[in-house]
């Protein structure tokens, strides 16, 4: 049994991975702490697990503003100290990073102590936390066919992505249900990643008329402080009842994606994985300001796969259209099904809980 400790806080994206990690991690025998962020989003996700060990470390992302410079480094250097006191107290034999400003000052503690570092990279193209961390690593973990130039031979190892238990495929007529909609009918999720999208969530309150029409009710995840519009009804001339619903914030992603028969979304390497796990045909609109353009990278692959349609953020004009042949088109819809299942079977999280019980022990290559 070994004892590992993850860092996985600030966004959804690194926490939803870690999370997953390190459930197997512990059904597989062994012990995780997890490192979080004070961020609301932490917060929230993490109230689920209250069985779980975590710490929450300070740390700030990384400012574009030159000024605020000194407070990222002073925070950085209260995360590298607290690192430092924690793994030493704590006798953990790796740190696992899935990337973002909180995963900085552990690693770097990791480093001090001789600690195995590893690192996952769920995203097509490396972020800055990969990039700067991978001097140190025994193991990096990359989505399949992304390189990763002037590595150790063995460093890199090809992975997909973690996915928690809880994701899944449920029956579609309870879930609809569950969120207040009739069991029949046919559904539309519009999802922004776990802080929400504003474009989207405008695009969904102005369509909503025509969806209505179309006889499509519609469920939009906001966003914490972005539920700024009114959920409403329209009813039909033949007594059909159309609503769309806006909430802050989903903590039952399994039932809001079975629920749905097709998703707009952003392109986050944790919302693609789910979508492919809980088989729901998508219109993905990649956030055009990601880091590095990652985004983009993410949904352009996750299309030539077939699982998905692209909509770039400057063509919402065609966004409509491309969600209606998405739910009215069988044959479409049929091979996007068979195309999800075959994207979620590289998301098996076994060989890489496999290799860090190898890393920890000292027996990995």
């Amino acid at each position: 049994m070994s004892k590992f400790i993850i860092l996985c806080g600030g966004t959804g994206g690194h926490l939803a991975p870690g999370l997953a990690v390190g459930q197997s991690l512990i059904e597989a025998g062994h012990k995780a702490s997890f490192v979080v962020s004070k961020k609301e989003v932490d917060s929230r996700l993490v109230q689920k697990y209250a069985d779980l060990d975590v710490i929450r470390a300070p740390g700030v992302a990384f400012p574009k503003n030159p000024l605020k410079i000194p407070a990222f480094l002073l925070e950085l250097r209260r995360a590298v100290k607290m690192g430092i006191g924690v793994l030493r107290e704590g006798g953990y034999d790796a740190v696992i990073s899935f990337g973002g400003f909180n995963s900085l000052g552990f690693s770097f503690a990791a480093a001090w102590l001789g600690i195995p570092i590893v690192l996952h990279e769920a995203n097509r193209k490396p972020g800055k936390a990969t990039r700067l961390l991978g001097r140190f690593a025994k193991r990096i973990y990359v989505p399949f066919g992304v390189k990763i130039p002037r590595r150790k031979s063995g460093q890199v190892k090809y992975s997909g992505y973690p996915i928690r238990g809880e994701i899944k495929k449920l029956p579609a007529r309870e879930s609809k249900e569950f969120f207040g909609f009739p069991a029949n009918s046919v559904l539309l999720l519009v999802l922004g990643g776990s802080q929400g999208a504003t474009v989207l969530n405008k695009w969904a309150d102005e369509n909503f008329e025509k969806f209505a029409d179309a006889k499509i009710g519609v469920l939009c995840v906001c966003g914490q402080g972005k539920d700024t519009y009114q959920s409403r009804e329209k009813i039909l001339p033949d007594g059909t009842v159309c609503k769309i619903k806006f909430i802050p914030f989903c903590d039952n992603m399994a039932s809001a994606m079975s629920a749905a028969d097709a998703v707009v979304a952003r392109a986050g390497a944790g919302t693609i994985a789910e979508l492919a796990r809980c088989r729901v045909p998508s219109a993905i609109v990649p956030y055009p300001f990601a880091a590095d353009n990652h985004q983009l990278e993410n949904a352009r692959c996750f299309e030539r796969q077939g699982a998905c349609v692209v909509v770039e953020q400057d063509k919402m004009q065609t966004l409509f259209d491309e969600v209606l042949e998405i739910v009215s088109n069988q044959t479409l819809r049929e091979r996007m099904l068979q195309n999800l299942e075959r994207v979620d079977d590289l998301n098996d999280t076994s060989k890489i809980v496999a290799d860090l019980a190898a890393i920890a022990s000292g027996d990995a290559e």
